[in-house]
């Protein structure tokens, strides 16, 4: 069929376009306005008022920390953003006084070292004088001031500023001078007084405040202000704490210090160092006397601090006998690093023994014997007058009961296969001076190419004064085995360490299987032990 034979095709209809959005939108508002006018009036009263809250509340606040300007022009008083203007202008002070005392050392050396030139060219002169020669150059003498400067400079290392506080990436401005320091302190009282005026609760406007102020009462009493309201203001608590050691308030020095050790333990060093200074007086005993036998958290570990670091004074036995006569005496964990320091401090045992005797109550002071817990009967302790566990790999050291029910227990070392590293068990002894004789009992089979040594060495790392032959154990039954020891009467040997060793001398000697036991030790004097020593 041919194209113009066909009949005409009907046209299609167009399906009607959708209205755009916007004209719908447009006419719905429309008609919602021409249909409830006041209803919509009240609507769009409450999202402009709503949006002027988020503009200077929420949005302020966002923006503080980052944006402290920006959020300062929503909200000319807002807290957060003028504490953050406070910081910058904080580390710009940091800054301004760091570089004030780099000029002030500057001017010092550079004054020192024109001393030195001229006495140097004085000298010089007098010299060419007096030999005919001419003075010496003033381009020498400039050479010789540098190198005494260098020379003082390579000496003397430079102070560590303190780190200051991040500024605002848009902030361009240049670095203070020391003269701009009247100008930032100003500032910061200015920014302080804004911030309480909107937030009398805020800590770091009242530290601020003590910072700044010229009047050290006025200081005393913002950086107290401070610590009350926060007592994380770590700042304001040191600066308070000072002030009490300077004017020896003692008891509020261990208040505020007590706040510190809770609130920073970072801190500690320096804490420490000021309730370790109040051990060194009487009143600061006092004080520290009633804070420690409420016993706060904090209190081993200044026990600890005060032992090592005044282990070679007397103080710390003062502190803790008075804390003995509170009914609050230290305990072992407090009490033996003052006695391992004092021990190492003074190369004897005498004074740690002493102490250790001192602290000990009455009816247990009866028991000490020159050479304690043969027996096992007690559990080993940290104390040197004890058995001491050593720190072992692959070997295992336990106490058992005896098996005829007599008193005391059975040392057993037990040895996994392999290479063994057993250190020494060990205890500090008050051997007088004479001969003794070491016995006891072994049992067990150990196999290895050494055997097990008892030891007595005059202390700390004098001559060996006795010690037994290599122990492997015996098999079936409790075999004795003795050794002599001689304790010389020279003043060299008043305390002795006896310990327990495995005599290995290379690594292929360390390697060790089984077990050895030892029980019902003794020391007994083979003759009347002489009267010095």
């Amino acid at each position: 069929m041919s194209e113009a034979s066909r009949p005409p095709q009907p046209k299609r209809r167009r399906a009607p376009r959708a209205p755009r959005p916007r004209r719908v939108w447009l006419r719905t508002l429309r008609l919602a306005v021409t249909v409830h006018p006041w209803r919509c009036a009240g609507i769009g009263a409450g999202a402009l008022l709503l949006a002027a809250l988020i503009a200077t509340t929420s949005l302020p606040m966002a923006l503080a920390e980052r944006h402290p300007a920006l959020a300062l022009a929503l909200h000319p008083e807002h807290p957060r953003a003028l504490l953050t203007l406070a910081g910058q202008e904080r580390a710009r002070l940091a800054t301004a006084t760091a570089q004030e005392q780099e000029q002030a050392a500057a001017r010092a050396e550079q004054a020192a070292a024109d001393a030195a030139a001229a006495a140097a060219t004085a000298a010089g002169g007098e010299q060419a004088e007096d030999a005919g020669l001419p003075p010496v150059p003033a381009d020498d003498a400039d050479a010789l001031a540098q190198q005494e400067r260098a020379h003082a400079a390579s000496l003397t290392p430079p102070p560590e500023a303190a780190e200051p506080e991040a500024p605002d990436a848009a902030d361009t401005s240049p670095p203070p001078a020391p003269e701009d320091l009247p100008a930032i302190r100003a500032t910061l009282r200015d920014l302080a007084a804004r911030i309480l005026a909107g937030a009398p609760l805020d800590a770091s406007a009242w530290r601020l405040t003590g910072e700044t102020s010229d009047d050290l009462a006025s200081s005393n009493q913002a950086m107290q202000e401070a610590v009350a309201r926060s007592r994380r203001e770590t700042v304001a608590a040191f600066w308070l704490m000072h002030q009490d050691y300077e004017q020896r308030d003692y008891s509020g020095v261990v208040r505020l210090a007590d706040v510190l050790l809770r609130t920073r333990p970072a801190l500690n060093e320096y804490t420490l160092s000021y309730l370790n200074s109040l051990a060194l007086t009487p009143e600061g005993r006092d004080a520290l006397v009633a804070a420690l036998v409420q016993n706060p958290s904090w209190r081993t570990l200044f026990m600890r601090s005060v032992g090592n670091k005044l282990a070679a004074s007397d103080a710390p036995l003062a502190l803790f006998q008075q804390l003995k006569d509170a009914g609050s005496p230290p305990s072992e964990a407090e009490l033996v690093p003052l006695l391992r320091a004092r021990m190492a401090a003074e190369k004897r045992a005498g004074g740690a023994y002493n102490i250790w005797l001192q602290m000990l109550p009455t009816d247990e002071v009866l028991k000490v014997k020159p050479a304690n817990n043969l027996d096992f009967a007690q559990d080993p302790s940290s104390l040197p007058f004890n058995w001491n566990l050593p720190r072992s790999v692959n070997a295992f050291i336990d106490l058992q009961r005896r098996s005829d029910d007599s008193a005391g227990r059975v040392l057993r070392i037990r040895f996994g296969v392999g290479r063994v590293k057993l250190g020494a068990l060990e205890q500090v002894t008050f051997l007088r001076p004479g001969s003794y004789r070491f016995s006891g009992e072994q049992k067990g089979l150990m196999s290895s190419k050494r055997g097990m040594v008892w030891q007595v060495l005059c202390y700390p790392g004098g001559p060996v004064a006795g010690q037994s032959t290599q122990l492997l154990g015996a098999p079936r039954t409790w075999r004795p085995f003795t050794f002599d020891i001689t304790i010389p009467n020279n003043g060299r040997c008043d305390a002795q360490r006896l310990r327990l060793i495995h005599d290995s001398r290379s690594t292929s000697e360390q390697f060790a299987s089984g077990e050895i036991q030892f029980q019902s030790l003794q020391i007994a004097p083979l003759e009347a032990a002489a009267s010095g020593g």
